[in-house]
Order: structure tokens, then C-alpha cells, then sequence
């Protein structure tokens, strides 16, 4: 029999397995091992957890509860159990309780990051801003990681800090360039920054697509027929990512004539059965809150889909990640954001004339589809209180009103509103769903001596918030940020809005709503007719009586809530973009020169190679990785046809097989190898003493390091060599004349390398990608058979001008180090030591240079971890002037698998032969 004791430790293994299976995202075997880890030991805590998690994150949040405690009746002091347990509970809305459990495991654990974090987010759904501010800039003095500066620059846009917000994503970015949400978290703010031109906001969200659309390899390859009549898929991208958005979308989706559309929709929550039979998605629906981007990806891929719509653009929880991957033939953003996307794979944004009116098209990247009434369809709802009377008629006086976002109240809207305020000296104002503290002592602010006639409303219930429009006569408008639920909200209330548009979608949004009611007077040209269309309408009060018991009805017959007229131009709109497409694939089928089509011109590619005509598969493929240059599956397809037609090119010879002029005369060479492992050091050893045999070399080995800067100077201050070698102890030097070919090269260069860049974006040097990145590495990960080929820019010889280098192999005049030396102050420790050392060599013209005669042979991929993170912003603060941004449409790395080194050898012949990673349709100048 197994004792107790016994029974404990298998319990406990097995709930540290399925802990580590739930950390890598595998939740079905985690379950199963927290499971028998219970059978054994019901009492277990450990599984106990795990179970409570994983029922949390399926959105059974009841049942997670109840493991949460029974987890603590076993361990009551475990901190994260209790703010684990807070979590489950801010989901089910139980937000007092959820701000004691996190309460409480801060008193057990105060540096617990996550508990504090979520206890901000929780006072910021309660309406206590100011206290999530003060908590979220503790986690930020003592842990300052990219995600709590991401939270606390939305906490402080919610306070209308527009500048410390923008500082805030700022520095996040620079702790982890990939953070994509805090990026898209940027460009939302972007939205109320008044200092911005439209072309400039274009600009920025463009920097979006050059970060994140480029690293976005993995496309499929679309089959989806070209057929132009045929009934099509339509996939709905996060439906629900506002809370508003249902009284848009809804009733839209469940109108969709279903025997010409079959439509899906990507949820990010779970949806009641009733909701799901009512749009008619019952069995076409899918959730996504959990799965990564790609995942999502490869549903929408399995699921058909024609024409993907986006609704969220740069909002929270947006999926622009899944567009980036291009997964559908036609692609489109709307509703929601209000503005570009800047992505190259978003076709279109649907719109309309009055939002985007004649000239817009050069403020988007993406091609503009109006809608001929209007871009909204609305429904208000049924349980709306009835409008109320004009309350001037018994205050004797106007009252002004705002619902919107305190983030919308810009300095510029509350200086207008001021100015209306002095000219109507009897006007009052009142402003809803502003938080407490700060947020409010902005605006009060804003107002000086007038302040007094401003009240404020606290945050309500929707049956409040609707009810509230009965204190107010005339809604303002906030710039540049226009309403839009707010706005339709007021006038289905009675209440009209006075807006002022300006050059940007997003200020001409209730713009659009007013014309499609016909009240195209309320639409001010600019500050001084905003104050003076105010002044006039005050004046008038029988013409607000009158206007606000019409109102109702105006919104009632106008285009914008006529479900079946909008889906049918929808439709329409859906039809003809989709002939376009079909159109324009059919037209790149066995015309290479085309490539509107780009998944057909590949498809042709492939079909040549498959016919073993590699070089006509190559002039298709050259061209298209123009078109679509991050596109793995091109890449590929290009490095099978190069690698075949180096098959069938014998004769011509890989750079490190061809002849060369070697150093006549005995070189000193010292190489400084810093090393924790005898076996890898013994090993280096060895390669460096056969390559350098000719030479008078020695090898310095560094077992102490404290980091990479202070090894390689006490290194190098040691060393007798006139060459010195920087480099790893887990590599290959992967021909025998390595040696002899960089000895060469030191000749005419002062620093040579095996892989670097041109142009540096940040301290990781590939991010520029082509024409800018030069290089090739052999990957061979410890226990894989086979090779990893990494490759870019191999079209030159040599790439001079080099700028930065990786620092896995380095080896420069011994002078170079003498007059820059390695930064061991700033970089101490593990990371950008290289890129550093390397950029200040070519700032003080050392002339830095790549060959493509040296390969080399890395025994692992590396990583860009909190610690590289942390080390890259303190290298961009050091040289602010390449705080930039990647080449726009560049090519990512090429990395292929391959069995042979005979293969690389073949492969590297044809793409060098074909230019691979060169001068495209990018300007090196760029």
C-alpha cells in the first residue's frame, strides 16, 4: 500500500508538472495532471489553484471561486491564490470583494506586482481614478516593466494626462519594442493630441505596420475560389469590444441575407445562446480571449473567410495582429476607431462623405469605401426613458452638457467652452462620468472664475446615464475627439449637439450623425461660430422646445437606424470589393508581371518549381517579395527554387569555397572567449588553435565574468594580439580557411563580423531588416539534427558601412579596442555590450564590414528577455538620434531548416545569384 507520505510527493510532482504545463499554455494536460494530483491528495492546494486558474481563464468563474477557497482553507496565507481568487471575482463584477483580496495579498506578499496591478484596475471601474493612479506609480517606482507602464499611461489618459500617458507607452516601448498593445495603446491617444496634423497621425499609425505587420511572417497561403458571384464568408473581428458597439452591429449581422452571405463572428468573450441564435451564429462563432494572434489566424483560414472586418482598430483587445498575417483575400476596418489602421493588409475602411469627405484618401493607408447614406446603423434602446421637457423652460437659464470621455476634454475643447461660458454669463455646465480628484480639477480648472456655474455627475448606471439628458438643453461636443454613442444617445433624447469638425475622422463623426438627422446647422466652421451658433440657439427657446420633441422622430426616419436599406449598401459595397478581388487574382494566373493576386502569383511560382522551372519560378518570386516582403511563404518557396536552381549551377561556387589571396606574412592573434563550461571552452579551443595555426595565437579565457563589458577589457588588457576575437564558446567556425579569409579582410577593414546592419532602429540590429541587415549564421540548437540557415542581404560580397554588429563573432585591429573599449559602466551584464561597442567604432570611423566568405555555426538562437529589455533602453537614452523606426515594408530574416551543409552551401549560391535581401523597392537613404 502507498503511505500517506508517499501519496503527498506524488501529488505534489504532479501538480509541478501540470503547473509547468499551464505555463506554457497547454491547459488540457495541466488539468489532467492537477486532477491526479487531487486523486491522490485531495487537500492539495498546489492543484487546487492550478484547477482554480484554468476554470478562470475558461470564464467559469464560479466554480474557479470556489477552488480559490478551498485552496486558501489549505494554504490561507498564499498571496497569489488570494489575488488569483481577485481576479475571479472582479470578473463576476463582485469589485468590492476583488479590491479586498488583492488588498489582502498585498499585506502577505507587499511586492507582488500583479496583485497590485489588478487592484488599480479595479479601483478604476469603481470610479476611484486617482487612488489606481497612486497605486499603479508604486508598482512603477519599484518594478518598472513595460506592461504597468502601458497600465498606468491609460490610467493617466483617463485623467486626461495626455503627455504623461504618451511618456508612459513611451517607456514601455523602450523596455520591450514588441509590446504591441501599448503601441496601438499610443496611436488611441494619438486621437486627442491637437498638435498632430492628420498627415502626421498617418505617420505614426504607419509605424505601427513597419513594427509589427513586418514581423508578422507566418501568412497563409488563400485558396479561397475567384469566384465573383458566389455567396460569401464574412468573419466579424471582435464584435464585441465595446460595450456600445451592439446598438451598431448587431442588428446588422443578424440582417445579412444569408442566401448570399455566410457570416462568422470572432468574439472575445463568450456569448449567451440567445444572442448567438438572435445574429445567427449559433454554429459560426468563435472566442478568442485566451489564443494568440496566430491561432486566431489559422481559424479564420480554416473557417474560409472571404472578407475579414475589423471593429476594433487600435482599441483595446483590437486583433490587428491576425490582419497583419493577411487571412483573408479582402480585409477591412470599421466602425469603432475611426480612423487608418496604417496597416498594408487592411484593404479598406468603410466611411462616408461627410466623415471622410473628398481628399481623406491621403490621411489612410488603407482605400476608403463610403457608404452612400451613412457609415452607422444604430438602434437605440427599447428601455430609453421618454424625453423630458426643456428644463430652461423652468431654470430660466441654458444648460450646457458633455458625456464624453474625460480623455476627450482636451485643453483646446475646455478653452472653447470657457470662452462660451463668459459670453452667456447666466449658461450653466454640466459634465457626466468624470472621476473624483484630478480629473475633475482639470476642468474645473479650465474655467478660472467661471467654475462655479460647472457641476459634475458621477458615473452611473445606463438607465441613470440616459436619464440624466433630462437636466441638459444643448450637448457640446468635445474636439478633436467627436462623440458618437454619446451623441446619438443625446439626440434620441432631445438633445441636440453642437459640434465643431476638424480635418480628422475622429473630429467629424458626429459631424456625419447630424447631417444623416438633418441638422446640418449644428455643424460649426470654426471656434468663433461654435460660440456663436451657441449664443444664437440659446436665444431662441421656443426653437429648442420645438426641436427637442422632434428629435426623437428625426432619428427615428433617418437612414442611419433603417436596418434593411444600410445592409443592402453594405452588402452592395461587400459585393463589388469582392469582384474586385476575384478580378484581380484571376488577372496575376499565368501573368507573373501581375500581382495584385499575390496567393496566385505564388501558387503559379510553385507550380513552375513543381515543373522544375526554378529560373522562371524566381522571376515570379523576385518581384512578389517586393509586393509582400515580410511574406514567409515566399520566402521559402524562393529559397527551394534558389536552392534547386543551384542544383542545376554546378560550376558556381558558394563565397567561402572560392579562391582568395591569403596574409603572407605571421599574424598575432589573441581571442578572448568568456566560458562557464569546459566542454564548450575545450571545444572553441580547438577551433581557434587549427585556424590560427599558421599564426602566433592565443586564447584568453574569461571563467569569473561579472558581465561581458569588464570580461572582454580585462580580456583584451591582457592580450598580446595586434588582432583581437570577441566571441562565444558555442560556436563552429564551419570551413577550414576561416581563419585565413578574416586575417584577409583585416587588411582593408578595421572590424569584421558575420553578421550586422547599416542602419540601426534599436539595440537589436536586425529590426531594420533589408536593404539594411547583412549576414548568415548556421543555427544548430542543442539536440536537433538538423541546420537552421539564417540569411539577409546576400547580394554583396562584402556589406560595408556596417554599423553594428552581433556580438556572437567579432574580431577587429587591436587599436579599435584600444580607443573605444567596451562600456562596462552602462552594460554590465549580459546584453548589448556588442551593438554598443560596435555603433561607437563606426561613430569614430573605423570602417566595420560583413563578408560572405565567413560562416559560422551558432549552437543557439538567442533572446530578447526582460533583462535584454531593460539594457536596450538603457543603450536608446544613450544615443537618442536612433530612436527610430524600421524601413516600411522591409524584408524579414529568411530561416530555413536544412539537412546538409552541403545544402547551405548550394542554397547560399542561389540566393546570392538572385539578390536575396537587397536593394528593393525600399531607398537605402530611407
Amino acid at each position: 500500500m502507498i503511505n500517506q507520505e508517499d501519496a503527498a510527493r506524488a501529488a505534489n510532482q504532479l501538480a509541478a508538472e501540470g503547473w509547468n504545463f499551464l505555463q506554457t499554455g497547454n491547459a488540457h494536460e495541466a488539468e489532467q495532471r492537477f486532477r491526479q494530483s487531487l486523486a491522490r491528495d485531495p487537500q492539495s492546494a498546489h492543484a487546487l489553484h492550478g484547477l482554480a486558474i484554468i476554470g478562470h481563464q475558461t470564464g467559469n468563474y464560479q466554480p474557479a471561486l470556489v477552488l480559490f477557497d478551498k485552496a486558501l482553507a489549505v494554504d490561507p496565507t498564499n498571496a497569489a491564490i488570494h489575488a488569483n481568487r481577485g481576479n475571479s471575482l472582479a470578473a463576476m463584477q463582485r469589485t468590492a470583494e476583488a479590491i479586498s483580496a488583492f488588498a489582502r495579498a498585498l499585506e502577505l506578499s507587499p511586492g507582488l506586482a500583479s496583485a497590485s496591478v489588478n487592484l488599480a484596475t479595479a479601483l478604476h471601474s469603481i470610479g476611484r481614478l486617482d487612488e489606481a493612479v497612486a497605486t499603479m506609480e508604486r508598482v512603477c517606482l519599484s518594478q518598472p516593466t513595460a506592461d504597468a507602464l502601458n497600465n498606468l499611461g491609460n490610467l493617466y489618459k483617463d485623467q486626461g494626462r495626455l503627455d504623461e500617458s504618451l511618456d508612459c507607452y513611451e517607456r514601455a516601448l523602450h523596455l520591450n519594442p514588441m509590446l504591441q498593445q501599448a503601441f496601438s495603446n499610443k496611436l488611441a491617444a494619438y486621437k486627442v493630441d491637437t498638435r498632430l496634423t492628420p498627415l502626421q497621425n498617418l505617420a505614426k499609425h504607419r509605424e505601427w505596420s513597419c513594427w509589427f505587420e513586418a514581423v508578422s511572417t507566418h501568412a497563409p497561403l488563400l485558396r479561397n475560389s475567384p469566384d465573383p458571384q458566389r455567396r460569401i464568408r464574412i468573419g466579424y473581428v471582435s464584435p464585441d469590444c465595446h460595450t456600445a458597439l451592439p446598438a451598431f452591429l448587431d442588428h446588422v449581422i443578424a440582417a445579412h441575407d444569408r442566401t448570399l452571405f455566410d457570416v462568422y463572428c470572432y468574439f472575445n468573450n463568450p456569448q449567451s445562446p440567445q444572442k448567438l441564435q438572435a445574429l445567427g451564429v449559433t454554429d459560426r462563432h468563435r472566442i478568442m480571449r485566451g489564443a494568440s494572434d496566430q491561432t486566431i489566424a489559422d481559424k479564420v483560414v480554416a473557417d474560409g473567410i472571404d472578407i475579414l472586418v475589423d471593429i476594433a482598430g487600435h482599441t483595446g483587445n483590437n486583433r490587428l495582429g491576425v490582419f497583419a498575417r493577411r487571412v483573408a483575400p479582402v480585409q477591412i476596418t470599421w466602425l469603432d476607431y475611426l480612423g487608418t489602421t496604417g496597416l498594408d493588409a487592411m484593404d479598406y475602411r468603410i466611411t462616408d462623405a461627410i466623415a471622410d469627405p473628398p481628399g481623406s484618401e491621403e490621411f489612410h493607408s488603407e482605400q476608403l469605401l463610403r457608404l452612400p447614406d451613412t457609415q452607422w446603423c444604430w438602434q437605440p434602446d427599447a428601455t430609453s426613458p421618454p424625453v423630458a421637457a426643456l428644463p430652461a423652460l423652468q431654470n430660466g437659464f441654458i444648460t450646457f452638457g458633455s458625456f464624453n470621455h474625460a480623455q476627450k476634454l482636451t485643453q483646446v475643447t475646455l478653452v472653447l467652452w470657457a470662452k462660451l461660458l463668459a459670453r452667456l454669463p447666466t449658461a450653466r455646465l454640466c459634465v457626466a462620468g468624470i472621476a473624483e480628484g484630478f480629473a475633475r480639477q482639470r476642468i474645473a480648472h479650465a474655467f478660472g472664475e467661471n467654475a462655479a456655474r460647472v457641476t459634475f455627475l458621477p458615473r452611473t448606471s445606463v438607465t441613470e446615464y440616459r436619464r440624466a439628458f433630462e437636466n441638459i438643453d444643448i450637448a457640446l461636443d468635445p474636439m478633436p475627439f467627436s462623440g458618437a454613442t454619446t451623441t446619438l444617445d443625446a439626440l434620441w433624447q432631445g438633445v441636440p449637439v453642437l459640434t465643431l469638425p476638424g480635418g480628422a475622422s475622429c473630429s467629424r463623426s458626429s459631424a456625419s450623425l447630424l447631417t444623416a438627422v438633418n441638422l446640418k446647422d449644428w455643424i460649426a466652421r470654426d471656434a468663433d461660430d461654435f460660440v456663436a451658433r451657441a449664443e444664437r440657439f440659446s436665444g431662441d427657446v421656443d426653437a429648442l422646445k420645438a426641436l427637442r420633441l422632434s428629435l426623437r422622430q428625426r432619428v427615428q426616419e433617418s437612414s442611419m437606424t433603417n436596418t434593411q436599406s444600410f445592409v443592402r449598401n453594405l452588402e452592395n459595397a461587400l459585393r463589388d470589393v469582392w469582384r474586385k478581388s476575384c478580378a484581380d487574382r484571376r488577372a496575376a494566373n499565368g501573368q507573373p508581371e501581375r500581382f495584385a493576386g499575390t496567393d496566385q502569383a505564388l501558387m503559379n511560382a510553385v507550380a513552375l518549381s513543381n515543373s522544375q522551372r526554378y529560373g522562371d519560378a524566381l522571376t515570379i518570386l523576385q518581384p512578389l517579395l517586393q509586393t509582400r516582403p515580410q511574406w514567409d511563404l515566399a520566402k521559402r518557396e524562393m529559397a527551394r527554387a534558389a536552392l534547386h536552381w543551384a542544383d542545376q549551377h554546378p560550376e558556381i561556387l558558394p563565397a567561402w569555397q572560392q579562391p582568395f589571396v591569403r596574409v603572407s606574412k605571421s599574424v598575432r592573434v589573441s581571442a578572448i572567449v568568456c566560458s562557464i563550461r569546459p566542454e564548450y571552452f575545450a571545444r572553441i579551443k580547438q577551433q581557434l588553435e587549427t585556424q590560427f595555426a599558421r599564426h602566433a595565437f592565443e586564447l584568453i579565457g574569461i571563467h569569473n565574468a561579472k558581465s561581458l563589458c569588464e570580461a572582454y577589457n580585462r580580456g583584451a588588457a591582457r592580450a598580446k594580439g595586434e588582432v583581437l576575437i570577441f566571441c562565444h564558446d558555442d560556436i563552429d567556425l564551419v570551413h577550414a580557411d576561416f581563419g585565413e579569409r578574416l586575417l584577409m579582410h583585416l587588411q582593408t577593414h578595421d572590424v569584421i563580423g558575420v553578421a550586422g546592419a547599416t542602419k540601426l532602429v534599436n539595440a537589436e540590429w536586425g529590426t531594420a531588416g533589408a536593404p539594411f541587415v547583412h549576414g548568415q549564421i548556421i543555427h544548430k540548437p542543442s539536440g536537433q539534427q538538423d541546420y537552421l540557415y539564417f540569411g539577409i542581404g546576400l547580394h554583396r560580397q562584402i556589406a560595408e558601412d556596417i554599423c553594428a554588429m552581433d556580438g556572437v563573432f567579432i574580431a577587429m585591429q587591436r587599436h579599435v579596442w584600444e580607443a573605444i573599449r567596451f562600456d562596462a559602466e552602462t552594460f554590465d551584464g549580459f546584453h548589448v555590450y556588442d551593438i554598443d561597442f560596435t555603433y561607437r567604432a563606426h561613430l569614430a570611423g573605423y570602417k566595420l564590414a560583413v563578408p560572405l566568405d565567413l560562416l559560422l555555426m551558432h549552437f543557439s538562437t538567442g533572446g530578447y528577455n526582460l533583462a535584454w529589455q531593460t539594457f536596450n533602453e538603457r543603450f536608446l537614452k544613450k544615443f537618442p538620434e536612433i530612436s527610430g523606426v524600421p524601413a516600411m515594408g522591409r524584408f524579414s530574416n529568411l530561416h530555413v531548416r536544412l539537412q546538409t551543409l552541403d545544402q547551405i552551401a548550394r542554397l547560399h549560391v542561389g540566393l546570392f545569384a538572385h539578390n536575396f535581401g537587397g536593394r528593393q523597392r525600399i531607398d537605402q537613404t530611407t
